[in-house]
């Protein structure tokens, strides 16, 4: 009779208890949506969920990108969001292939040559780290940034009219080389990189190139013509190598008007997790065989 009378208030709280279940279901099953949708729309392709294996990308802002390339965890999440970042804001002028886009002036990012000196002592700068990579997307390449790569050189105009408003403060108007001269340096480029030349102004060009008070090519290119990586200039003896291009009319170009390349900086446009995973996923593809001499 108890259990007659005790029925109404049993079957109340087995239904309150289904309720309760059903609504912890759909909250588990929401939360688990939530996540998954977030990954998907963070990590395109990202399906699995974060936890053990695999970190949120929020993790990525408080980390080393130096120590990220040494977790699993946090790797296997850099490269993922890092590729998305990349695609989405990098393709334009690297390419979808990180080997560069001609009509862009950019470097392949998948060569083993480092325009720029990294930050470790033991090697004096060249060999290179995730964190180097990430300093230049923070800070560009002469992107007006306090902290941008290249503020320490560029390549000169030699024909003072096309000289910036930097240069006109270093060397003035001063011309330094005739145009008959141009062409004689232009001429010893091409024979560097292992291009037909005329040989006779080549002589003449290489003497230019070596002359502190002429050319003085060979300041920021080195004796041995090979660049200075710490100051970004090109090995002019490796062509593809050239930003500007490698055939006679380029490489008069270049030696005429100057160049100027620049990379904006990226920093406050990617969040900090954005910066450290790009940074990540672009020193995966560079080659690591081939010494940084450039």
């Amino acid at each position: 009779m108890s259990t007659f009378g005790n029925g109404p208030r049993n079957s109340k709280r087995l239904a309150c208890w289904f309720i309760l279940t059903a609504v912890s279901a759909f909250a588990i099953g929401a939360c688990t949506r939530t996540v998954t949708n977030e990954a998907q729309t963070i990590l395109p392709g990202f399906t699995e969920e974060f936890g053990e294996f695999y970190s949120r990308p929020s993790e990525l802002a408080a980390k080393e990108s130096n120590d990220i390339v040494k977790s699993m965890r946090l790797n296997a999440t850099a490269m993922k969001l890092g590729e998305d970042v990349y695609n989405k804001n990098c393709t334009q002028c690297h390419g979808a292939d990180l080997k560069g886009v001609p009509a862009q002036h950019t470097p392949d990012l998948t060569d083993s040559v480092w325009r720029f000196s990294g930050d470790d002592l033991v090697s004096g700068g060249r060999t290179k780290f995730p964190s180097d990579v990430e300093w230049t997307v923070r800070y560009g390449i002469r992107s007006g940034n306090e902290n941008a790569r290249g503020l320490e050189a560029d390549m000169v105009a030699l024909d003072p009219q096309y000289r910036n408003e930097e240069d006109k403060k270093e060397f003035g108007d001063r011309v330094y080389l005739t145009n008959g001269e141009i062409a004689d340096v232009t001429e010893y480029v091409l024979k560097l990189g292992g291009q037909e030349a005329d040989e006779a102004k080549a002589a003449r060009g290489d003497a230019l190139f070596h002359d502190g008070n002429k050319g003085n090519c060979f300041d920021c290119h080195g004796e041995d013509a090979t660049g200075d990586f710490t100051l970004g200039s090109t090995n002019l003896t490796q062509r593809q190598l050239y930003l500007y291009g490698s055939d006679r009319a380029s490489i008069l170009e270049s030696i005429t008007r100057g160049r100027h390349g620049v990379m904006p900086a990226f920093d406050g446009k990617l969040k900090p997790e954005e910066l450290k995973a790009v940074s990540v996923f672009v020193f995966s593809r560079a080659g690591k065989d081939a010494p940084s001499s450039n």
